[in-house]
């Protein structure tokens, strides 16, 4: 009998659904590695969240064909033995479009309009119509990974009159986007920014890709946002941006170490917005996550191409 390992627990409606897509298989959900060795032996898909992983089994698995996240983050595979093993790996990544590009633009907004300073006076009752507010219309932003997030984030701030900048590795066009970057380096637009948005994945290259070769180049009433992955950014570097004035603030979802530690002076900074890495959340999130690996599941029985291949050689 073949095997599909969940290591993360559904939603009774979905493993039916599952099941009855794969008829011939087992459909298996299991707590922790000691369960899913039992199994393991004869699996062939694995279906689990980045974060549940169990990244031991995959060693034992000497059948395994496809694993398919319901995350879009794969930080925690085995890249390397997975291209050994000819595993291949799909992941989520169509999921995270609208609610994060919402909340990029709701962090934007906070600072153009000053909303995070009216929210704090509320709780002071304080009435101070003296606080600086500006908009959107005619700024500039600059957004770091393009994918359909950024493309998404693009489209939205066109809508408010912005010019609209991007880098990503391939070059390839966007219609939102003005001008597309394949480096940082190479990015003459990264000084006249207003927003600077990173959506990058963490890979090996991208660890600490943006620290103070970065802040130093924007100006110093520019906006850092990151709602990719925290390791991508140089803390330190961004801490020290911040407290010098380098730049004018930043908008956080993602850390290096999370939960973000209380010592942490960012926490006190009144020109940083903090949010506990929840950008990606939405009521609708395991909706739109099925509908991909209903599609997927449909291919795979099919011997079609599957949607959303993790390139094993890029981590992404």
């Amino acid at each position: 009998m073949r095997n599909i390992l969940l290591f993360t627990k559904l939603n009774d409606n979905y493993i039916k659904e599952i099941k009855e897509q794969m008829e011939g298989y087992d459909v298996l959900y299991v707590q922790n590695e000691e369960e899913a060795e039992k199994y393991v032996k004869d699996t062939e898909i694995i279906i689990s969240f980045d974060f549940e992983f169990y990244s031991n089994i995959v060693d034992k698995a000497s059948n395994l064909k496809w694993i398919h996240l319901l995350s879009a983050g794969a930080d925690t595979l085995s890249f390397e033995k997975l291209k050994e093993m000819k595993v291949i790996v799909t992941n989520s990544r169509d999921v995270h479009k609208y609610q994060i590009s919402q909340q990029v633009i709701g962090y934007m907004l906070m600072v153009e309009r000053a909303l995070n300073v009216f929210v704090r006076n509320q709780m002071k009752k304080v009435w101070d119509r003296s606080v600086r507010v500006s908009e959107l219309t005619g700024k500039t932003a600059l957004i770091i990974g393009v994918g359909s997030i950024g493309e998404e984030i693009a489209r939205l701030l066109k809508e408010f009159g912005m010019k609209v900048y991007g880098i990503r590795n391939s070059g390839k066009p966007s219609l939102y986007v003005e001008k597309m970057y394949t480096s940082i380096e190479d990015c003459d637009i990264l000084p006249l920014a207003d927003y600077v948005i990173s959506i990058l994945p963490l890979t090996k290259d991208t660890y600490h890709l943006i620290g103070e070769n970065v802040f130093s180049r924007m100006k110093n009433t520019s906006y850092f946002i990151n709602v990719g992955r925290g390791k991508v950014v140089d803390e330190k570097a961004l801490i020290n941006a911040l407290e010098n004035k380098v730049i004018k603030g930043a908008a956080l979802d993602v850390f290096e170490e999370e939960p973000l530690k209380e010592d942490s002076p960012l926490w006190d900074m009144e020109n940083v917005i903090i949010t506990p890495h929840m950008a990606g959340v939405t009521p609708l999130y395991m909706q739109r996550a099925m509908e991909i690996l209903r599609e997927n599941l449909i291919a795979y029985k099919e011997g079609r191409p599957l949607r959303n291949i993790v390139n094993l050689d890029k981590g992404y």
